[in-house]
């Protein structure tokens, strides 16, 4: 357990620097902007399933164990990246940054405005501007959060079954 939450702590400082990385660079990590950082997450997944079977060597181990195992790690990270995003957005500098994704957004949104409208209504298109002017740091903690639950099952299974033991 103390190995999990040691690869959740670097996984978070991880992804926290290539928000970093990404904000220095002009680009607003919030959204699909970030969830490249999710191939931090899948090499950890690996990585701690390796030790595992490097620990355990002789031992007979079922994939649902190591499917288990990888949850519990892709929870923690999830959790904990989560509440940092949440407390992020919440302070000044999140607020700021927060701002400004909410404004490039409506610009770009406006910028298609025509086609959507044509498209998909006016309605539509009034809808998608409200939802971005309602993105705040829960919304942001709660996709980080579940993003990583969804995006991990099937790299979790294939690691699990590829390593397993039976």
């Amino acid at each position: 357990m103390p190995e999990l939450i040691l690869a959740a702590f670097i996984s978070l400082a991880l992804i926290l620097l290539y928000c970093y990385v990404l904000y220095q660079n002009g680009i607003i990590p919030i959204g699909g902007k970030k969830a490249p950082s999710f191939v931090i997450v899948i090499f950890f997944q690996w990585f701690l399933v390796q030790r595992i079977m490097k620990q355990r060597a002789n031992e007979k181990i079922h994939f649902l164990h190591l499917f288990a195992y990888q949850y519990i790690f892709v929870m923690m990270v999830g959790i904990i990246s989560a509440t940092f995003f949440y407390v992020f957005y919440l302070s000044s500098p999140g607020l700021d940054v927060l701002s400004q994704y909410i404004q490039l957004s409506l610009q770009e949104l406006s910028t298609y405005k025509q086609v959507i409208v044509k498209q998909e209504g006016g309605a539509y298109f009034e809808e998608l501007r409200q939802n971005i002017s309602m993105i705040n740091a829960k919304s942001i903690a709660k996709d980080d959060f579940f993003q990583k639950i969804a995006l991990s099952f099937l790299p979790n299974l294939l690691i699990s079954l590829y390593y397993k033991r039976s």
